[in-house]
């Protein structure tokens, strides 16, 4: 079974003052940033034949019974073009552009906001491809006509992107923290991205994320020497990077964000009373701390101290007087 582009509506809009349709730059960026994170260009080539060379654009998905509605809005962006094939065995449908004129326009729409890496690929696919289409005699099918681009500022575009990449490799969730004395484990809240890159050499992709989001988070090795990650943690973390991108965050995303947030509301925050710390011990004295004064335990800093000392692989200090020792 396939899903054909001609039952899917092209993402562009007809208003009352301009009858003729207008395509939104914004949504190709996003389409854009979608692409960086899981499209490919490749130059299929067959066994039978070695100098022939089909141009393929596909973007993949990993979706239940109903096709992934990411990828549907990407075909829109694409005024309808390209098919979605079946769901595979690993449960996910790819968006394929297999057509020389609508896999060349496709590119075309997203090459103005596409990343580095992406480019490239698609640069050394064109060209094993155009050798072929040379020889060949020409196309037969039209490429459809494009209607006018609705431009948008740069820091929309940016915005828009980082929306389309989130979509396609971002995560909304909690992150298991520390231990905490009489309670359950601390969770925090994160969004994250992952990316393969070059060894030493954070992915590009990354760090235009990063920019587009006002700079927070930090990108960091995770897993094998050449992957990657960005990630911002906290609550204000979580609301800043909703505030730029909501306007084009997918519908799962931002459902998986608020279902994030709502779990890390709900857990139980551990504090002591007004003469008490969390560890029952009673308040040592009263000092300022932060700009503003504060509750201080000498035992619990004690604890901390030990810690510490011992992370750093220093042996702990011997007691003469056994009652001083805290270790609760």
């Amino acid at each position: 079974m396939f899903y054909h582009g001609s039952r899917v509506a092209p993402a562009w809009r007809c208003d009352m003052a301009t009858p003729d349709p207008v395509l939104d730059s914004a949504e190709l960026a996003w389409a854009a940033g979608f692409f960086d994170g899981e499209g490919s260009t490749i130059a299929r080539t067959y066994a039978p034949r070695r100098d022939h060379f089909q141009l393929n654009v596909t973007v993949p998905q990993a979706g239940d019974r109903e096709v992934p509605t990411a990828l549907l809005r990407f075909q829109r962006a694409m005024l309808g073009m390209g098919h979605i094939t079946r769901r595979t065995a690993d449960g996910v449908y790819v968006l394929r552009f297999s057509a020389r004129e609508e896999a060349s326009l496709v590119l075309e729409l997203l090459w103005p906001s596409l990343g580095q890496i992406k480019r490239a690929q698609a640069t050394r696919s064109i060209a094993l491809a155009d050798g072929w289409t040379a020889r060949r005699r020409p196309p037969r099918k039209l490429r459809p006509s494009v209607p006018p681009l609705a431009q948008r500022s740069a820091v929309e575009i940016e915005r828009a992107w980082a929306a389309g990449f989130l979509d396609a490799e971002g995560c909304f969730g909690l992150n298991r923290g520390k231990a905490r004395v009489r309670g359950p484990v601390w969770y925090r809240i994160r969004v994250s991205a992952d990316q393969h890159g070059v060894v030493g050499e954070a992915p590009e992709v990354l760090v235009r994320l990063q920019a587009a989001l006002g700079g927070i988070g930090r990108i960091h090795r995770h897993g094998a020497p050449d992957d990657y990650k960005w990630s911002a943690e906290g609550r204000a973390a979580i609301e800043h990077v909703l505030a730029l991108t909501g306007q084009w965050l997918g519908d799962e995303k931002r459902a998986q964000a608020a279902h994030s947030v709502e779990k890390f509301d709900a857990q139980t925050r551990l504090k002591g009373d007004a003469t008490h710390c969390v560890r029952g011990h009673p308040y040592t004295r009263v000092a300022l701390r932060g700009g503003r004064l504060r509750r201080i335990c000498n035992p619990c800093e004690r604890l901390t101290d030990r810690a510490r000392r011992a992370a750093l692989g220093i042996a702990p200090r011997q007691f003469t007087n056994r009652a001083r020792r805290y270790t609760a």
